[in-house]
């Protein structure tokens, strides 16, 4: 199951849900949530979503994001260090892995802005990547391409 996990596959979510019982309805369905996420009492994440539709089983943890999302990053200063927004998500219940899904829009502190399909970000190594198509608009430069890896600033 780790090895799933840690897999860069475009389907994860689906390979994920392959060994849940998708049948089952959601242990929690929240509307309309905010979350703060702290560490060491300075506010890291905050995560605003339409739906949050909880799963727990013996065998997995985790979340789905639905009817948009959009989750901030701060700084070890408490000052704004990105955003993240997407029409859908998917958060392993540890919180140390999340993928981002459908018209996915990630901005940096820079003003730099990330346009994708999909975007994972893996919060214990603090890097985000995709295999998909990217558009990145930084000042007067658009750049096209397939594929990316940057730290979890988007720097």
């Amino acid at each position: 199951m780790t090895g799933l996990f840690i897999s860069c596959e475009s389907n994860e979510i689906e390979e994920v849900l392959s060994y849940s019982d998708v049948d089952a309805p959601p242990t929690r369905t929240t509307f309309n949530v905010t979350y703060t996420y702290t560490d060491s009492g300075k506010v890291s994440n905050i995560l605003k979503a339409g739906k949050v539709l909880r799963y727990e089983s013996k065998d997995s943890t985790y979340s789905l994001l639905r009817e948009g999302f959009e989750l901030t990053f701060f700084d070890n200063k408490g000052d704004f260090d990105g955003r993240l927004t997407a029409m859908n998500g998917y958060i392993r219940g540890d919180n140390a892995l999340m993928i981002a899904r459908d018209s996915v829009v990630f901005v940096n502190r820079l003003d730099e802005e990330l346009l994708t399909e999909e975007l994972i970000w893996e919060q214990d190594s603090a890097i985000v990547y995709t295999n998909k198509f990217v558009t990145i608009n930084r000042a007067e430069t658009v750049l096209y391409g397939t594929g990316l890896e940057s730290d979890e600033n988007f720097t």
